[in-house]
């Protein structure tokens, strides 16, 4: 009988902690209206590229194509982009290197120069097919990025010129020698008469 007392007010001790610790999370609720759940995580866009946070900022580019290999070094984004040349089109791989200036270049603000290769993956190893440089000083970054996403980097010279475009020969193997055509705008001249 002597340790039934002590048990009994351990055991209401405990069950009275036990109801407490339930109540208190629900108890603040009713006095802050509007307030709902937190949340855990908090989605910021990255402004400046870190080791730290380089695989966060390229997954969320969303890109189509796999991204073999990635270096970032003294504000030089170095990306080989695996390509399958039977399957894809140029195309959609400049899709995917136009949302990489366009995060690098206006939304991160400490890289100054985005070197890509375009590698094609083959049985017998890697093979290069294309490589493209871009610096932070490029002008036309700030005035003209929008029209990256309709232009034809290969066959434009204006925009090969622009994105640095060494083509290989295994890139002519593949989709034969590029005919370049440059788009400037004409002006019509009044003849004084």
């Amino acid at each position: 009988m002597k340790y039934a007392k002590p048990m009994f007010a351990a055991l209401l001790a405990v069950l009275a902690v036990t109801i407490l610790l339930s109540v208190l999370p629900n108890a603040g609720l009713h006095t802050r209206p509007g307030k709902g759940d937190v949340a855990v995580f908090k989605v910021t866009p990255a402004i400046r590229l870190t080791n730290r946070n380089l695989v966060d900022v390229l997954i969320s580019m969303q890109l189509d194509e796999r991204l073999n290999h990635t270096v970032w070094s003294n504000g030089v984004l170095s990306v080989d982009m695996s390509v399958n040349p039977a399957s894809g089109r140029p195309a959609a791989w400049f899709a995917d290197i136009e949302k990489m200036l366009r995060v690098s270049f206006l939304q991160l603000e400490n890289v100054k120069r985005v070197l890509i290769r375009i590698v094609e993956e083959r049985k017998d190893g890697k093979v290069l097919l294309a490589a493209i440089d871009v610096r932070k000083t490029d002008s036309w970054l700030l005035y003209d990025m929008d029209a990256l996403k309709n232009a034809d980097p290969i066959h434009d010279t204006k925009w090969r010129e622009r994105l640095r475009i060494s083509l290989t020969a295994a890139w002519e193997e593949h989709f034969g020698r590029a005919s370049g055509f440059s788009v400037k705008p004409s002006t019509l001249r009044e003849s004084s008469q």
